[in-house]
């Protein structure tokens, strides 16, 4: 999420923010579950770290709102909006997020309010993987568009790692790749689970629309086949070209998949490794299936260098493996998917392509929008 938009979360309670920010998160935080806490010490000296942080960067903020935040005063308050209810990644569990979980905060109502019809979301939604898969060994995050034709839609860029990885399990087509053997997208992955629903991935159809950054279409859709006798692919997430989501109208939305560990720590700022930090305060689990809530900060139009104007940036707490997650209007009686997460930067912002504005070649390869 962009330092601006932080920033702007945190001022609206930054008054009593320095005097709360204690109390708030170590009420929080000791109420976590202990198999998400790992080594309680650690955790505890995480915690610590990110209080005294957090209380210098907000009392910087009520002393002057314009105040210029440290990296470390700023990646701190990126924890905490992480870990105090404010964007919290929660653990998909039996196929549902826990609306009581501590770090649901004031999203719970929603949570539970939505938990019935969001179940057959989070199944549809699985982790593009290699035969040998683990929680770090994994390509990234693939959710079903049409469960009769066995279509899942995910990113290119997921697709072109796979490639490099199974290459020599690997054909070029006319419409993009053929993998023999040895590509998979397992539906469970879930924390706590032995559970596996894995299906083979056939091939990859590819939209063809190149360019640099942001002009190429980062969406690419997998065919798949059962891996056993009488296995039913997941009930397809209805994908819509509703421009709402993507312009910010909507009051929340989630994001669902598999983040995945950091590749680098992010180096450290005043003394402070925030790369530990968080992971400490992540639980340290990473590449099974989260639920993460938001809005759309930047709606489609604004975001620089998008010459084709069909990207938004969104603020839910995502990570690398989050890449091909569908964008959810989990408020709606029917959800559906508006966006395709693609990116992201610490303190900047993540983006989606908005559905919407690329109908005619999400069709061409096979998407029922």
């Amino acid at each position: 999420m962009s330092t601006r938009h932080l920033r702007s979360l945190v001022v609206e309670q930054a008054a009593d923010m320095a005097d709360r920010v204690e109390a708030r998160l170590t009420d929080t935080l000791d109420r976590v579950p202990p198999d998400e806490v790992g080594d309680p010490r650690e955790f505890r000296r995480a915690l610590e770290i990110l209080l005294r942080a957090t209380d210098r960067a907000a009392r910087k903020l009520v002393a002057d709102p314009r105040a210029v935040l440290s990296p470390g005063e700023a990646s701190a308050l990126e924890a905490v909006v992480r870990t105090d209810g404010t964007r919290p990644s929660l653990l998909v569990r039996g196929g549902a997020a826990d609306p009581q979980h501590p770090l649901a905060g004031d999203w719970s109502g929603t949570i539970a309010t939505t938990s019935a019809a969001m179940r057959l979301r989070c199944r549809a939604v699985g982790r593009i993987e290699p035969a040998d898969a683990t929680a770090r060994t994994f390509f990234g995050t693939g959710w079903v568009v049409d469960s009769g034709a066995g279509l899942v839609l995910t990113n290119l860029h997921v697709v072109e790692q796979m490639w490099q990885r199974l290459s020599h399990l690997t054909v070029r087509t006319t419409t993009g790749f053929r993998f023999v053997e040895g590509a998979f997208i397992d539906f469970a992955a879930e924390s706590g689970s032995t559970a596996s629903d894995r299906f083979r991935v056939v091939e990859a159809v590819v939209p063809g629309i190149e360019g640099q950054g942001l002009t190429r279409l980062d969406a690419a859709v997998l065919r798949i086949e059962p891996t056993a006798d009488g296995q039913d692919v997941p009930q397809a997430i209805p994908v819509v070209a509703d421009p709402d989501g993507p312009r910010g109208d909507l009051a929340s939305f989630c994001v669902i998949g598999y983040p995945a560990a950091p590749l680098w720590s992010g180096g450290e700022h005043e003394g402070i490794d925030w790369g530990w930090v968080n992971a400490t305060l992540f639980g340290n689990r990473y590449g099974v299936k989260r639920l993460a809530p938001g809005i759309a900060h930047r709606p489609l139009g604004t975001i620089e260098h998008d010459e084709r104007r069909w990207v938004f940036g969104h603020d839910p707490t995502t990570l690398a493996g989050n890449s091909g997650s569908p964008v959810v209007s989990w408020l709606d009686p029917e959800p559906a998917a508006f966006g395709l997460h693609f990116a992201g930067a610490s303190l900047r912002t993540n983006c989606a392509h908005a559905f919407s504005a690329c109908v005619e070649p999400l069709r061409r390869i096979g998407v029922p929008l």
